[in-house]
C-alpha cells in the first residue's frame, strides 16, 4: 500500500539539484534533471554507505566509497545489472499544489 510522504516544496528542488533528506526513518536523495524528479534510496546497496553526495553523470551516480555506479532511470548497477543489488528507486510526484511527496512504500 502507497505510503505518500510530503518532502517539500518544488522550489526545494531546482533543475540540477542533488538533495539528500530524511523523511521519517528513510535515507534519500532526490534528484530534478532536466526538470524530472527522481527518488532514490540514500543507501548503496552494496555496502549500506550514503551514495547521495556521489558524482553524478548524466542519469548515472557513483557511490563516492567503493565506486559503484547507478543508472537513475532504473536503479541499475551500471556495470553488472544482472548479478549486483540495484539501488532502491521511489516514485516521485508533485502535487497541484507544488508539493513533492515520496512514496515510501512501494510495491515491488
Amino acid at each position: 500500500m502507497a505510503k505518500w510522504t510530503n518532502i517539500g516544496s518544488v522550489d526545494d528542488f531546482p533543475p540540477g539539484c542533488q538533495v539528500c533528506l530524511e523523511p521519517g526513518t528513510q535515507p534519500l536523495v532526490v534528484f530534478n534533471l532536466d526538470g524530472k524528479l527522481i527518488a532514490a534510496s540514500n543507501t548503496c546497496p552494496h555496502a549500506g554507505l550514503p551514495v547521495g553526495e556521489g558524482e553524478l553523470a548524466g542519469v548515472v551516480l557513483t557511490c563516492p566509497f567503493h565506486g559503484y555506479a547507478f543508472n537513475l532511470e532504473t536503479g541499475a548497477n551500471v556495470d553488472a545489472p544482472d548479478t549486483e543489488a540495484p539501488l532502491t528507486m521511489f516514485p516521485i510526484r508533485q502535487t497541484a499544489d507544488g508539493k513533492v511527496t515520496v512514496d515510501l512504500a512501494p510495491e515491488p
